[in-house]
């Protein structure tokens, strides 16, 4: 069965909001991947399963939040 996988943040340079964040979905339970796409310098792209988008933005807003 194939993973459709959809991005829910960018950055340019692995930043470490996005590390952390990384780290955050995976201790909760959601699979995270990085790819970094060349279309605009180096921009990085963490994405998700469509199946656990829902939550893994969830849960990237409650980080957002406690990260500023």
């Amino acid at each position: 069965m194939w993973v459709k996988w959809v991005t829910i943040h960018e950055s340019y340079g692995f930043s470490q909001f996005s590390q952390e964040l990384r780290r955050f979905l995976e201790t909760n339970g959601i699979r995270v991947r990085i790819v970094m796409a060349r279309r605009a310098g180096n921009l990085y792209e963490l994405q998700v399963p469509k199946s656990q988008q829902t939550k893994a933005e969830q849960y990237r807003d409650t980080f957002k939040e406690a990260w500023q």
